[in-house]
């Protein structure tokens, strides 16, 4: 049984789950080791903006039987299924998006509702023909600015950015083939082929994450988590009380939702009044949530007090949401690592690090064959070999076997191939293609660090920056965490390959360009987030 502590308890972290009515899926989900071992599901194709729109589509919808909970971490108990009630925006997609979809998919009748759809929205505005017109044209203009991905979809599974509540909607299919097979002749007769219970595109990440936040603020505290706050890298995290911490995040997002773009509320409620008669009549609306392991309360607590300082910052809501995707990369990438390694034996501890894995990261410039080179590059080999190994486990297969090659391939591609696909997107894992593949630090990720790690306006020694990146991420970049990596790397490399791999002049630099970096004499540099207005303090 792959255990972890709960109180003094040893727990299964595969038969542990939160919450316990969440929605299994179907056998061939349940044979997935991937989705036995992660929950329901972190998903290689669902793209960054998809996983963090998800996660607020969830957050900012109502909850339960009884659609309660909006702007939310928290779910009511009960026994029936967990369950939220998400918008379809179907008829501002429709206004949004039609013009410039895929052609193959653009049903006639589509076409023909499409443009009364602006004769409906002309009608409502007051003016000349030409001025009703410009009018639209500003508008459809307007919101296809605020398209997240659009790629060569149709125009009904376009999503938006989260950059407002009134812009947060579910998944949405259109079922092209059979809608022309069966001459569909009107609007009503091709809502049946709208299908809003896929999980294609938005699958089910954000729900996921989601998920493992409900399970951390479902209590007022945690034993494991107290004892992850006696270990002196998590010192910085003891003020936090839990219920005070969900509150704080919860405001935060909200505020994000509701004044990032204010105005554009009203104007999403202008055009779906409007466009009434497009909406889909359904009345199962709802939709089922999965589950998450209780074993992610860790990772769900750095995770929600990186999401708290990035919320607390001075930072515009635009900008809040461009590091909140970063941080929801960054927090997919270490939970696979984090539960990839319970079930995995066959690596040792780290010390000041509960993930008990490592990435060292080298600078990109560094040469072939240099030492701190070489070391990150056997750093991603060992991750990437740990992840491959944990779907392998015989924990995992049926009656001590190991699963079958269908079900491995259906869960390497949203274990380590997620992780690789991820990682390379946004620059912690170089080159994307050919040998040499290593962990790195573009300035992007590192100012992403200070922003998550260091409370706005808050001042911390180098030292103690370098700790938090560890004991958040097992990011090695100090001398500690480089001699706790190189053992965890199994002694492959000498005294004289860790002299020079514990050279992070190329970090400092990379910090002070970025306004980061305080020098106050040869020996003392302070790290500080200037996000944070009047707040400032020093440690």
């Amino acid at each position: 049984m792959a255990t972890y502590s709960q109180g003094g308890v040893a727990q299964d972290i595969l038969a542990d789950r939160f919450p316990e009515n969440g929605d299994k899926g179907i056998p061939a989900d349940l044979a997935n080791p991937a989705i036995r071992l992660y929950g329901r599901r972190l998903y290689k194709d669902e793209t960054p903006v998809e996983y963090l729109a998800e996660f607020l589509l969830v957050f900012a919808s109502p909850k339960g039987q009884n659609k309660e909970n909006s702007f939310s971490l928290r779910l009511q108990p009960g026994t029936g299924p967990s369950i939220y009630w998400p918008e379809d925006r179907i008829a501002l997609k429709l206004f949004s998006f039609f013009p410039s979809s895929k052609l193959d998919t653009r049903h006639q009748v589509h076409q023909e509702e499409y443009v009364n759809s602006l004769e409906d929205i002309k009608a409502r505005i007051t003016g000349s023909n030409e001025e009703k017109e410009q009018a639209v044209r500003l508008l459809q203009s307007l919101f296809f600015g605020f398209v997240g991905v659009a790629k060569t979809r149709t125009w009904v599974t376009h999503s938006f950015l989260p950059a407002s509540a009134s812009l947060l909607a579910r998944e949405v299919t259109w079922n092209h083939s059979a809608a022309t097979k069966n001459s569909v002749t009107d609007w009503d007769s091709s809502t049946h082929y709208f299908d809003n219970s896929t999980h294609n595109f938005f699958g089910r990440g954000g729900e996921l994450i989601f998920l493992q936040l409900a399970n951390l603020f479902s209590r007022d505290e945690w034993p494991v988590l107290e004892n992850v706050l006696t270990l002196n890298a998590y010192h910085h995290l003891l003020p936090l009380q839990l219920q005070e911490l969900r509150a704080r995040v919860e405001s935060g997002l909200q505020a994000i939702l509701t004044e990032a773009i204010g105005p554009i509320g009203g104007l999403v409620t202008f055009i779906e009044s409007a466009l009434d008669t497009y909406k889909l009549e359904n009345p199962k609306k709802s939709t089922k949530l999965g589950w998450v392991p209780s074993a992610t309360l860790p990772e769900a607590f750095l995770f929600a007090a990186e999401m708290d300082n990035i919320c607390r910052s001075t930072l515009g809501p635009l900008e809040k949401l461009e590091v909140l995707q970063a941080l929801f990369v960054m927090h997919v990438l270490r939970s696979l690592c984090f539960q990839a390694r319970r079930i995995d034996e066959n690596e040792i501890d780290t010390e000041g690090f509960v993930g008990n894995y490592v990435w060292v990261i080298a600078n990109s410039e560094a040469a072939s064959g240099t030492p701190m080179r070489k070391i990150a590059q056997n750093s991603f080999e060992r991750i990437d070999g740990m992840l491959y190994r944990a779907l392998r486990s015989p924990r995992l297969g049926h009656n001590g076997s190991i699963a079958s090659s269908k079900d491995l391939r259906n869960g390497d591609n949203n274990c380590f191939q997620h992780f690789r696909k991820f990682a390379k997107a946004i620059g912690l894992v170089i080159p994307r293609t050919g040998g040499g593949q290593r962990f790195v630090l573009p300035p992007s990720l590192l100012r992403f660090l200070v922003s998550a790690l260091v409370a706005p306006g808050e001042r911390v020694r180098l030292s103690d920056f370098y700790a938090r990146v560890f004991a958040h991420y097992g990011i090695a970049l100090g001398d500690r965490q480089l001699a706790s990596a190189l053992c965890w790397s199994g002694g492959e490399f000498g005294a004289r390959d860790y002299a020079v791999s514990a050279d992070t002049a190329w970090i400092e630099e990379a910090l002070k360009q970025g306004g980061f970096l305080v020098e106050l004499s040869d020996a003392v540099s302070i790290v500080h987030n200037p996000d944070g207005g009047e707040a400032e303090k020093e440690k």
